[in-house]
């Protein structure tokens, strides 16, 4: 298969929806034999058949991304299926949010593992494959969040939030430069408000459709984000277009971080 990731092996993470999904479909498209994860088994496989359906190669295992050993364990996969991988695409995450006075050491705890420690043990096991590649690139999610400071008119509490995502940003930053005489390239992207399945199961409408407006009002491009918005940047990062890029932050926001 021809393309833009032609031979090349990519791993994604969080692959069950979302923008997860639209960046397997996206680099399977585009030549890539993809190997995914997630917690959520049904539609983990669902993007597999979509993938594989138009034609890509896709496998994919459920992976609890916090616990050491599984990400171990999926990066041997990976290498059992496809051989050496050249690309990491750090891509899931779990987010909670909350004022100070309500936000638990257990929350506290909880997100750390589902925005930082994931994005960790991944690079850390992926490192040494991509050494021995000969390079390659690694992508992390970041967020919007973790860029600029707003509760957004009250409605949403996300001090923890940006703390995890400023986290991602400055590790991506420092491994680039840790890691370039590997040839390996570190570069994050940090989404806005993209409609995703959690749209769906956000438990409260009525704050929900208060919080989009609000953002609506900051942001320079004035409509919802999609995946697929973020998949193109990842796409472009995986690539060899991007050769001479790294340790930079990609706001993919609309314009909300501009001003």
């Amino acid at each position: 298969m021809s393309g833009r990731l032609a031979g090349k092996v990519a791993l994604i993470t969080g692959t069950a929806g979302g923008q997860g999904r639209a960046a397997a479909e996206l680099f399977a498209a585009e030549g890539a034999c993809v190997v995914g994860c997630d917690v959520k088994a049904g539609d983990s496989e669902e993007t597999v058949r979509l993938v594989t359906k138009a034609g890509g190669k896709m496998v994919s295992r459920v992976v609890d991304l916090g616990d050491e050993v599984e990400v171990r364990s999926w990066i041997d996969f990976a290498i059992d299926t496809y051989g050496d991988f050249d690309i990491l695409y750090n891509n899931a995450s779990a987010v909670r949010y909350g004022k100070i006075d309500q936000f638990t050491t257990e929350d506290w705890h909880w997100l750390i593992r589902n925005e930082l420690d994931l994005v960790y043990y991944a690079t850390k096991y992926a490192h040494p494959v991509l050494k021995r590649r000969g390079g390659g690139s690694i992508i992390n999610t970041a967020s919007a969040a973790g860029v600029i400071g707003s509760n957004f008119g009250g409605h949403i509490h996300q001090f923890a939030h940006s703390m995890t995502k400023g986290g991602v940003i400055a590790m991506s930053r420092t491994w680039a430069a840790e890691f370039a005489p590997d040839h390996i390239r570190v570069n994050s992207i940090s989404p806005g408000l993209i409609e995703t399945p959690a749209f769906a199961v956000f438990p409260d409408k009525e704050m929900l459709k208060k919080m989009v407006s609000d953002i609506m009002d900051l942001q320079l491009v004035k409509r919802v984000g999609q995946p697929i918005d973020i998949a193109y940047c990842a796409l472009y990062l995986a690539s060899g277009e991007a050769s001479y890029v790294t340790g930079q932050n990609f706001c993919i926001d609309g314009g909300l971080t501009a001003i």
